[in-house]
C-alpha cells in the first residue's frame, strides 16, 4: 500500500510538468503565439528567456512572437523590441516591422537598435531621397544672383581684379 501510495504521490506531481509542453516544442508544433507565451509565463519564465528560447527553437518565429509581446503591451516596446533584437539579430528589419504594427515609434526602435548593437539603418523606414525635409515648406523665395567679380560695391573700380 505505501508503494502505491508513493507512485500515486509521484505521478500526481509530473502531471502538471506533462501538461505544459516546453517552448521547443511549442515552436516546433506551430503552436499559436499566444498558447507559447502562456505556457512559458505559466513555467514562470521570463520574458527575456520566453525571445530566447522562441529563437533558439525557430529564429523566424521572432518577429511574430515580438507582435504579440508588443500588442498585448507585455512590457514597454523599447524592452521587448531589445530582448528581440538580441535574440535574432539578423532579422531585425523584420522585428522592427512586427514592432510597428503594434504601435512601436521610431525613437523607440532607434533606442532599442542602439542598445542591442544593431546599426540603425537596417531597421529605419524607408524613405525618398531628396525632396524637403518633414515639416519644411516651400522653397525660400527667389535664388541670388551671383556677384560679378569685383562688383565696385566697395573701393574699386568695376569688373577689373585687384592683384593684391
Amino acid at each position: 500500500m505505501k508503494l502505491f501510495n508513493t507512485i500515486l504521490l509521484s505521478s500526481a506531481l509530473l502531471v502538471p510538468m506533462a501538461v505544459h509542453a516546453s517552448i521547443d516544442t511549442d515552436v516546433k508544433a506551430n503552436v499559436p503565439m499566444k498558447v507559447i507565451f502562456d505556457n512559458a509565463f505559466s513555467e514562470q519564465s521570463t520574458l527575456n528567456n520566453i525571445f530566447t528560447q522562441i529563437a533558439a527553437a525557430d529564429k523566424s518565429f521572432t518577429p511574430a512572437a515580438t507582435t504579440y509581446a508588443t500588442c498585448n503591451k507585455l512590457d514597454s516596446n523599447e524592452v521587448i523590441i531589445g530582448m528581440a533584437f538580441l535574440a535574432a539579430p539578423e532579422l531585425a528589419e523584420d522585428i522592427a516591422n512586427a514592432a510597428r504594427s503594434c504601435g512601436a515609434t521610431e525613437e523607440e526602435l532607434l533606442n532599442s537598435a542602439l542598445a542591442s548593437n544593431i546599426d540603425p539603418t537596417t531597421i529605419g523606414e524607408a524613405t525618398a531621397a531628396g525632396g524637403a525635409l518633414p515639416g519644411a515648406t516651400g522653397g525660400t523665395g527667389t535664388p541670388l544672383a551671383a556677384a560679378d567679380f569685383g562688383s565696385a560695391g566697395g573701393n574699386g573700380g568695376g569688373n577689373t581684379a585687384s592683384l593684391n
